[in-house]
């Protein structure tokens, strides 16, 4: 078998079931970069972009040995350099993954799967995050980064996500790539159009105004937002629990800017706010559920602790199954294309996690572990070598009982304060290549901080590294 045949055969272990030939190909079609005759063509790429996520700390070289071993006639793919990889990646672009990653995202949730719902309504998060990135030129220029108070940047360059995702299971619903300085509130409009009835989406300070939520209840979804003390709006009615039912208008420029985008808001919006406490400072919520009887404000108050899931989903992409920091594309477009990936994998990773949870008797899908389900999988690749979506179905339930065979304790209720329990002891600005005024070299202290020597006793100072 040749190499080009050999490249038809690639799989990617037992999430194939997820990731079927056919689904693979329709995106690859969609987007006009149809199979060619070619070492690398467009499905196997697919499949190494998606493998490079699973092994986010290994080399392209390496990924793509695991990804190829075992399928006979593999040895000329053995032989593909760094650059072909990467040209290759180039040629398929990003919009093939993002396509691969919304086929595949969606609720997963079922009647049976224990802590997904609540009476009634199936609670989802919404919230932002940001991926350190590699920085070249181009990745500063296009996405930006943080800079000091002078305008100076340093650090690496960030994108920012914004993900909706379910809290019973952490799938991923929908999300939206931008910028460091695009808002996330913006980039929390599109992902309202995956929310529906029976949905009651979560989530922080920051988000709540007329307009979004009025496009989260335009498709049919309520609200528990955490508030603003300029958010609370006009009282209307106190109801019997303490909380009150208020009122907000949209303002001028609200209104002139959506007139102007052909977008129409409403006149007002009614919300019910409910006042707690927490810790020694009194904190808001927004909620569209206005029914004090059916939906009691203590209770509300217990549920908005559940949107951390989120942040717990987050933990998930980018330490467990990524690299711990800066992801390892240079170009912008190489970046979205590695970000859609992420998602895609981390929503497949848990729908089979979420499956191995209903195995009979069924478990919060909290309790299965998500770094032993990666484990799982990364180790499948090389044992289930062009099996097709069918073939797997018996791995994939074996698999499944190995993940739940030690399942781990039932979450507790836990109260983290927001800290920093490991600072840095030597306070650095980090100035982005070609960047700022950082001179002479890619270093330079914090004028805050003390200066202090580097060099050890008895050895030189590395060349090419200067301190001011």
């Amino acid at each position: 078998m040749t190499g080009r045949g050999a490249g038809q055969r690639v799989r990617i272990g037992i999430l194939t079931k997820v990731f079927t030939a056919d689904l693979v190909d329709a995106a690859t079609a969609k987007h006009d970069r149809a199979e060619r005759r070619r070492l690398l063509p467009a499905r196997l790429v697919v499949y190494f972009v998606l493998a490079l996520c699973l092994c986010a700390r290994e080399s392209y070289e390496e990924a793509l040995r695991v990804l190829t071993s075992g399928i006979p006639g593999s040895r000329a793919l053995a032989r593909v350099n760094r650059s072909s990889l990467c040209r290759a990646r180039a040629r398929l672009g990003e919009d093939v993954l993002e396509t691969v990653f919304r086929k595949v995202a969606g609720p997963r949730a079922t009647p049976a799967t224990p802590g997904a719902w609540w009476q009634g309504p199936r609670p989802l998060a919404l919230d932002g995050t940001r991926f350190d990135l590699p920085d070249p030129t181009s990745n500063g220029d296009t996405f930006d980064g943080p800079s000091s108070t002078g305008g100076v940047p340093f650090g690496f360059p960030q994108v920012r996500a914004v993900v909706l995702a379910e809290i019973g299971t952490h799938g991923v619903l929908d999300g939206r790539l931008g910028g460091y300085r695009d808002g996330e509130r913006s980039l929390a409009y599109p992902p309202a159009g995956s929310a529906g009835p029976g949905d009651l989406v979560i989530a922080d300070r920051g988000f709540w105004s007329v307009e979004f939520a009025h496009t989260f209840t335009a498709a049919g979804a309520d609200l528990l937002v955490r508030l603003q003390s300029n958010h609370l709006g006009t009282a209307q009615e106190e109801l019997p629990d303490g909380s009150y039912l208020s009122m907000a208008r949209p303002g001028k420029e609200v209104r002139l800017q959506a007139a102007r985008e052909g977008r129409t808001l409403p006149r007002h919006v009614i919300y019910r706010v409910i006042t707690f406490v927490k810790g020694d400072k009194v904190a808001h919520l927004g909620t569209t559920l206005l029914d004090p009887e059916q939906y009691p404000a203590n209770e509300l108050v217990a549920l908005y602790r559940e949107r951390w899931e989120i942040e717990l989903a987050f933990d998930e992409i980018k330490n467990h199954l990524g690299p711990g920091g800066p992801i390892r594309s240079r170009t912008p477009e190489g970046v979205r294309q590695e970000l859609w990936a992420y998602l895609a994998v981390h929503h497949a990773i848990r729908q089979f996690a979420h499956a191995a949870a209903l195995t009979r008797p069924a478990v919060d899908a909290d309790r299965v572990s998500y770094l032993k389900c990666v484990r799982i999988i990364r180790r499948s690749i090389p044992s289930q070598p062009g099996a097709t979506a069918t073939k797997l179905t018996r791995p994939f339930t074996e698999a499944g009982r190995e993940a739940r065979a030690r399942l781990l304790p039932a979450r507790r209720n836990r109260d983290c304060p927001r800290a920093i329990k490991k600072p840095n002891r030597w306070p650095v600005l980090r100035t982005r290549a070609r960047r700022g005024a950082a001179q002479p070299g890619r270093w330079s202290h914090n004028p805050t901080s003390k200066p202090k020597s580097t060099r050890r006793a008895g050895r030189p100072a590395l060349s090419g590294q200067r301190f001011s």
